[in-house]
């Protein structure tokens, strides 16, 4: 496992050496969510709340293509019937690697890499037990970019098309946990499954609106789902509202 992914960062990061000569440009983003999480082991119970988030973004290109970086840190605090829980989405990093076609340009696809983690406590309901959704995958990103006016509207959509995942166990002793830091990696890399659209799936489709070309403030909304279809099952939805910061232009 150790050695996929690091023929995949090493295969993104030495793209991204190749055109760092060519334009950069990089955005921080500021998120409000809401999210949603059924997860079989919670006794058929939808947790449902508000989170923060923050991202960033840089970009790398030239006329025939670009390599993207995001790295983002969510927490939320779902609840349902008065039960509190707290959940983290964590991405290190996800590179896409997108070829611009068309006379204008406006139109990027191409392959992407994603290592996420989420992961979730339920102390209410499940003492100190941890939850949680690995997934180091590779799949498919299109941006679309067009002007209404003055403003520039982006359409952004990645899907996962196969990967490695991990989740706990279906049962474990809940009286017995650990919530230190070198329990929380130990167990998230553990019992790792490589698999496609038969284990699960993470899509994400995101609209950016900049007002003004020259504007350093635009606005985004972002839709993620994620589906675990083997046993045990989990349902995620998050929804985010997000302000985007960009660099001042060099004169």
């Amino acid at each position: 496992m150790k050695k996929i992914i690091l023929i995949f960062t090493g295969f993104f990061l030495m793209t991204g050496i190749c055109l760092a000569q060519h334009e950069k440009s990089h955005a921080h983003m500021i998120s409000l969510n809401f999210q949603q999480i059924d997860e079989e082991m919670n006794y058929g119970l939808v947790f449902k709340g508000l989170g923060l988030g923050y991202s960033y973004l840089a970009n790398w290109q030239n006329e025939k293509r670009e390599l993207i970086y995001e790295g983002r840190f969510f927490i939320n605090f779902p609840r349902t019937r008065d039960i509190a829980a707290m959940s983290y989405d964590v991405v290190p990093a996800r590179f896409d690697y997108l070829f611009k076609v068309g006379k204008e340009k406006k139109l990027s696809v191409g392959p992407y890499f994603i290592a996420e983690y989420n992961y979730m406590l339920y102390p209410d309901l499940q003492s100190g037990y941890s939850f949680w959704f690995t997934n180091f995958s590779l799949g498919g990103a299109l941006n679309y970019a067009f002007d209404i006016k003055k403003s520039q509207l982006d359409l952004v959509f990645h899907t996962t098309v196969m990967g490695l995942t991990s989740r706990q166990p279906e049962y474990d002793d809940p009286y017995f946990f650990d919530l230190g830091f070198d329990h929380a990696v130990k167990y998230v890399h553990q019992d790792m499954q490589f698999g496609s659209w038969n284990l699960f799936n993470q899509s994400e489709l995101e609209v950016r609106w900049r007002p003004k070309a020259d504007s350093r403030l635009a606005y985004a909304y972002t839709i993620q789902y994620y589906g675990y279809f083997d046993e045990p099952r989990l349902t995620m939805l998050n929804q985010s509202v997000k302000l985007m910061i960009l660099p001042k232009k060099d004169k």
